[in-house]
């Protein structure tokens, strides 16, 4: 999977370890994938492909050739990630889940010749490994145990044609990011090439759900299910790709302080839980507001801390047993971008931004705030 900008990234999941300051995690539907390739090496490849191995040959087989599979995957997405980070983009995160590996990049690329950089590197890294797979598999060919070489030969197999399915020109795919950098350079305007781009993601995602249907039909259940939720999966991320673009088209240049909001009510932290419903979220209908004791900013309470508390202890509960306290991910510059703005709150899981200078609170964004000057401005401008 190409590496791509996330505004809704994949929900975090279990954190493993760490590569230049990026975060490698799992998603909690990779161990769904996990098992199925398992199980599809262990119980069907390997026993059709090499008979004559025991059973537990096989399984310890499949489970190597899994885990490397995967090892290989993550490779991909670190090649993109570091082609990404010389190129001064941020990447928080790469996640793995059940549709393989998505990198998170902060920004897009500023130029189509960045973003031809970052993408061509992904099937290259891949067609490494089969490269280098392929050369194992020759050297260790007749020696014992021969399930070992049989391991590489399916790596080498598999790295080929990951790479090759990545090199399909349909966004978000490495060969769509490809043919969007060069359609950018021919045109000078990302938002029309990520338009074709994701259109001809969006064809590609519906030929393989048709074909995934007729293999359905023909009685390959499985393979052809699997087809049509690769294909539904592509066909969302080709949509939400080229969304991102026209949001960030339409915040670019816009600065936080522009369009926060200035008059910000906050809420004292000694009143009952019960009053603050009563005298703020029922009266101003906002999901959130910045805790004050003494003029200094205490952190923030949300509608979710409220109904986390039962209705029967409202009364007796303080804003100050549920407030979340004050931290560096609930704070925007006021200089910053809406851009910006809106990639941290994503990135941080915020439904707001404290706009603050020397410990005073001059105002504060919101993502429903966001929402609503994209909305504006779309229809404002042509």
């Amino acid at each position: 999977m190409a590496a791509k900008l996330r505004a809704n990234p994949i929900s975090r999941g279990i954190t493993l370890f760490r590569v230049a300051g990026i975060r490698i995690s799992l998603d909690i539907s990779w161990f769904v994938i996990f098992v199925l390739v398992l199980l599809a090496l262990s119980a069907g490849y390997f026993p059709r492909h090499f008979p004559g191995q025991t059973s537990q040959t096989y399984w310890i087989a499949g489970f190597i050739a899994t885990l490397l599979f995967f090892a290989s995957v993550l490779i991909h997405e670190l090649a993109h990630s570091l082609v990404a980070i010389r190129s001064g983009i941020e990447i928080p995160e790469i996640t793995l889940f059940i549709f393989g590996g998505v990198s998170r990049l902060a920004q897009e690329p500023k130029d189509p010749e960045t973003e031809l950089k970052i993408a061509v590197v992904g099937p290259l890294s891949s067609f490494a490994l089969a490269a280098f797979f392929w050369i194992l598999q020759a050297f260790l060919r007749g020696l014992q145990p021969s399930m070992i070489v049989a391991v590489f030969g399916y790596l080498a197999w598999i790295n080929l044609a990951l790479g090759i399915f990545n090199l399909i020109p349909g966004f978000p795919l490495d060969g769509g990011r490809i043919f969007r950098a060069i359609w950018w350079r021919r045109t000078g305007s990302l938002t029309r090439a990520t338009k074709i781009a994701a259109d001809m993601g969006k064809g590609f995602a519906l030929a393989l759900m048709f074909l995934g249907g007729l293999q359905i039909f023909t009685g390959a259940l499985i393979s052809g299910l699997w087809l049509v939720f690769i294909g539904m999966f592509l066909r969302g991320m080709s949509i939400q790709g080229y969304e991102e673009v026209v949001v960030r088209k339409a915040l670019e240049g816009v600065r936080v302080e522009e369009v926060m909001v200035r008059e910000v009510i906050s809420v004292p932290p000694d009143i009952t839980v019960a009053d603050l419903v009563h005298d703020y979220f029922l009266q101003y209908a906002y999901r959130g507001f910045p805790v004050k004791e003494n003029g200094r900013v205490l952190g923030v309470v949300s509608l979710t801390a409220v109904k986390s508390i039962p209705r029967d202890r409202q009364p007796y509960t303080l804003v100050r047993d549920i407030l979340t306290p004050l931290k560096d991910t609930m704070l925007i510059e006021q200089e910053a971008s809406l851009a910006d703005a809106l990639v941290k709150m994503s990135r941080e899981g915020e439904e707001r931004l404290l706009v603050m200078s020397n410990g005073q609170l001059l105002g504060m964004v919101t993502k429903t705030g966001l929402l609503r000057f994209i909305q504006i401005r779309q229809v404002l401008e042509p």
